[in-house]
């Protein structure tokens, strides 16, 4: 019960207008690097200096971001992305897949409908 309770503080976690501008330069940071030409883990190492965790979380996002950009947005195959980025397939087709779930998962909660195997 107590994870549920740490779970629903992340979900109404509200962050502080200064977090917030980090947040989005690093962001930005990352997307002039990849924009340059250089790898995912090369954009990545390019904001190090942020704490571990923090960190993270960011890069994480980030690929989060390219991928629904390039690949829902601009319909960018999984392969494309992987060779573009220098990213295994795999790592590339399991966010993509975690991304989707989440969005099934998010909906599903919304309209009240029971999870399903066949919603992906």
């Amino acid at each position: 019960m107590a994870s549920q309770n740490k779970k629903d503080d992340l979900d109404n976690y509200i962050p502080a207008p200064e977090e917030e501008l980090f947040y989005e330069q690093t962001i930005r940071r990352l997307r002039t690097e990849v924009d340059k030409g250089k790898t995912y883990a090369q954009a990545c190492k390019s904001v190090r200096e942020i704490d571990t965790d923090l960190h993270s979380e960011i890069v994480d996002d980030f690929l989060k971001i390219l991928i629904a950009e390039r690949h829902f947005g601009e319909g960018y195959g999984i392969d494309d992305i992987a060779l573009l980025l220098d990213v295994s397939y795999d790592k590339i087709e399991a966010v993509r897949d975690y991304m989707l779930r989440e969005i099934s998962n998010n909906l599903s909660r919304e309209k009240g409908w029971p999870n399903s195997k066949l919603i992906h």
